[in-house]
């Protein structure tokens, strides 16, 4: 490795990693000269310490969109993570430190309208966010064809790192789906399994919902779809104060773990954006924009594929993961204890499982 940068073994690629990959490669970490701030957890667990003004910034269709890297010099594999709805970069705060110290080029993105990035009134879907970590995985974290991406994502994340790695494989090394949100279901229609109070209140009189950068297309709504799209967006509004209210009993409900202050208060300053209620109306109806299925996705990808779940997660249970597993029984599933959010609520298992997976990973 040239001067300087650190290098991370590759173990031979299979189904399941060895487990003592894990305990050799973390009692030898190395040294991140770029690693931000970081702190020790009630446990002695290292994290990144919370930042309110967010870290880097990346310039994605005139947007300044957050991201945090931590190893960028080193020369192991490049790990993107992408975070799931009303979360943030932030949200992979064990995962960042500790595949960076194991030789890892880590990038977490806040994908816009989330975190640290603007809040902004867009066209929001699927497709729309994948794109934005396809353009992410190649510009700053620098993915190409000779040195491709590990995507994880969770939740809606893992949608959006599904897409990416679907569409843009000749940059992909693998893809790990955290409990992904989507529909696997065979027949099943794009976007999610329920339509959110959003949707149901703007009403589908037409049979694409409205892109609000579209000047010409407000012009010609009628009285009556103003009328739904202003009720619309007043149910949005109720929700996002309610659910404003109650970050830490949501937290409570999805964890195992207890939520510390932390987590918490990197959610509020979220929502403490002035543009925070109008965009939180456009997040809610990006299910309804989607065209693309999930499982339609899941076919087209052909790589690694790990299913890093945690199994006491009340939204997406283990029955989902048996689903995909069905398509994809070539899939390594990682079961953890813990629950919609595994990568944070059991951190130090998730992180060494998906570290000992891509590090397996053939080149």
């Amino acid at each position: 490795a040239p001067a300087g940068r650190a290098r991370v073994g590759r173990a031979p690629a299979s189904a399941a990693p060895s487990s003592s990959t894990a305990s050799d490669e973390l009692s030898r970490p190395f040294v991140v000269a770029d690693m931000p701030a970081t702190e020790l957890d009630q446990n002695g667990v290292e994290r990144l310490t919370l930042q309110e003004q967010g870290w880097n910034t990346w310039n994605w269709k005139g947007h300044a969109c957050n991201y945090i890297s931590a190893g960028v010099e080193n020369d192991g594999p490049i790990v993107v993570l992408v975070h799931g709805f009303g979360a943030h970069s932030y949200h992979w705060r064990y995962t960042v430190p500790s595949l960076a110290r194991r030789g890892f080029r880590v990038y977490a993105l806040c994908m816009l309208g989330y975190g640290w990035s603007p809040k902004v009134e867009a066209p929001y879907s699927m497709e729309f966010w994948g794109e934005q970590v396809i353009d992410f995985a190649k510009e700053v974290a620098r993915a190409s064809e000779s040195d491709k991406a590990v995507i994880a994502g969770n939740s809606i994340g893992a949608l959006a790192a599904l897409y990416a790695a679907s569409n843009a494989p000749a940059f992909t090394k693998g893809l790990c789906l955290v409990n992904s949100a989507g529909n696997f279901a065979e027949g099943a229609k794009p976007g999610p399994e329920k339509k959110t109070l959003a949707q149901r209140a703007v009403g589908q009189t037409k049979s694409e919902i409205r892109d609000p950068t579209d000047l010409e297309a407000a012009a010609k709504l009628t009285f009556v779809e103003r009328a739904q799209e202003a009720f619309g967006k007043a149910v949005s509004t109720a929700i996002f104060f309610f659910t404003k209210v109650r970050i830490k009993s949501i937290l409570q409900s999805v964890y195992e773990s207890e939520p510390d202050a932390d987590l918490v208060r990197s959610i509020e300053l979220a929502a403490e954006d002035p543009g925070a209620i109008d965009t939180f109306y456009q997040l809610s109806l990006a299910g309804g924009r989607t065209k693309t299925t999930a499982g339609d996705l899941l076919e087209k990808y052909q790589g690694p594929l790990m299913l890093l779940w945690g199994e006491k997660d009340p939204w997406m249970t283990p029955t989902k993961a048996e689903r995909i597993m069905e398509m994809k029984p070539e899939a390594y599933y990682a079961p953890v204890v813990a629950g919609h959010c595994p990568h944070d609520d059991a951190p130090v298992e998730c992180s060494a499982k998906l570290g000992d997976w891509a590090q397996g990973l053939a080149a």
